[in-house]
C-alpha cells in the first residue's frame, strides 16, 4: 500500500513538472508578438514624428497588413486614411497624375464606392490630360475606368459628400464627354459620336460641354463625310453619271448622303447654339460656311438654300 501511494505521488509530481515545463513557452511567444507589434508601431511613429509621410504611410500599411486587429490598428487606420487623402490632394495640386492615380487606387482598394475620390481622379485626368493642348493619354485607361465607375454611382443616385448643390446632369455630361475623348483615341469614331451626343443630352445649355461636343462631333463627321465622298468619286465617272446607276453607285451615294445629312444636322445645331450663346463669331461663321457647302452638295437643286433656312429656323435661328 505504501509503495503504491509513493508511486502515485511520484507520478503526479512528474506530470506536474512536465506541465510546468511547457508553460513558459507560451508567454515567451506572446511576448515576442507584442515586441514585434511594438516595433512595427514604433517604425510608423518615428516616421510620422519626422514628418516623412511617404515612409510613415508605408510603415502604417505594413503594420496593418501584419496586425489587422492589433492594439494600434484602429488608430493607424484612421491616420492612414487622412494621410492618403492629404497625399491625394497634394498630387492633384502639383499635377502629378501618376502619383494621384496610385494614391487614389490605394484609397479605393479599401473604399471602392468612394464617389468623391472617383470624381477627383476622373475630373483631374480629364482636365490635365484629356483636355490638355495637346491632349495626353498617359492614363487614358485609368480615366476610362474611373469615369465609368463614377457614372454608375451617379446614375444610381449617389452624390458627392460635402456638396450641397450637387449637379447630377452636369457631372454626367463631362464624364460622358471624357469617355468620348478616350473612345476617339481607341479608334471608334462612331461610338465617340454617340458618347458626345449623350454627354450633350445631360447639359443642353452648357457651353463648355455641349459647345465642345458639337465641334468635336463635327470634326469626326467631316472625316466620315470626306471618306464617303472619296469612295463615291473613286467609282467610274460613267457609272456615276448613268441614268440607271448600278448597285455599287447606289450604295456609295446612299452612304455619302447619310454622312452629309448627319453633318448638316450637327453643323446647323452648332450655328443655332453658337448664336444663342454668343459664341465667337469667327467660329460660328466658319461652321456656317461648312454647313452651306455640304448642304449645296447634298441638295444642288436648292439654289436659294430655302431648305437650309427652314432647318435653321427650326432650331431657333431667326429668318433673315
Amino acid at each position: 500500500m505504501f509503495l503504491r501511494k509513493t508511486l502515485a505521488a511520484a507520478a503526479a509530481g512528474f506530470m506536474l513538472t512536465a506541465v510546468l515545463a511547457l508553460l513558459p513557452a507560451a508567454p515567451a511567444a506572446a511576448q515576442e508578438v507584442v515586441q514585434d507589434e511594438g516595433a512595427a508601431y514604433r517604425a510608423w511613429h518615428e516616421a510620422s514624428q519626422a514628418a516623412d509621410n511617404v515612409k510613415a504611410m508605408a510603415a502604417a500599411k505594413a503594420y496593418l497588413e501584419k496586425y489587422p486587429t492589433g492594439q494600434y490598428a484602429d488608430f493607424i487606420k484612421k491616420w492612414l486614411g487622412t494621410a492618403q487623402m492629404t497625399a491625394l490632394d497634394a498630387a492633384i495640386k502639383e499635377k502629378r497624375m501618376g502619383d494621384m492615380v496610385a494614391v487614389g487606387r490605394e484609397i479605393l482598394a479599401g473604399d471602392p464606392q468612394n464617389l468623391n475620390v472617383l470624381y477627383a481622379l476622373a475630373f483631374n485626368l480629364r482636365l490635365n490630360e484629356l483636355m490638355a493642348a495637346p491632349p495626353k493619354f498617359d492614363h487614358a485607361k485609368d480615366a476610362k475606368e474611373f469615369s465609368q465607375k463614377a457614372i454608375s454611382l451617379v446614375e444610381g443616385g449617389a452624390t458627392l459628400a460635402g456638396v450641397q448643390n450637387f449637379n447630377k446632369d452636369a457631372t454626367l455630361g463631362w464624364l460622358y464627354q471624357a469617355l468620348a475623348v478616350i473612345e476617339i483615341k481607341e479608334g471608334s469614331a462612331e461610338e465617340a459620336v454617340k458618347l458626345y451626343q449623350k454627354s450633350s443630352s445631360f447639359a443642353p445649355e452648357d457651353v463648355a460641354i455641349k459647345g465642345r461636343n458639337l465641334l468635336n462631333v463635327l470634326t469626326l463627321q467631316q472625316g466620315a463625310y470626306a471618306d464617303a465622298a472619296k469612295a463615291f468619286n473613286a467609282l467610274p465617272e460613267a457609272d456615276r453619271a448613268a441614268a440607271e446607276p448600278n448597285e455599287a453607285v447606289k450604295a456609295a451615294r446612299e452612304s455619302l448622303n447619310g454622312k452629309a445629312d448627319a453633318l448638316i444636322e450637327t453643323a446647323a445645331t452648332f450655328v443655332a447654339f453658337g448664336k444663342a450663346k454668343n459664341l465667337p463669331a469667327a467660329t460660328v461663321d466658319r461652321v456656317n460656311t461648312l454647313l452651306q457647302t455640304v448642304y449645296k452638295g447634298r441638295f444642288p437643286e436648292d439654289a436659294t438654300l430655302d431648305g437650309l433656312t427652314k432647318i435653321l429656323a427650326g432650331k431657333g435661328v431667326p429668318t433673315p
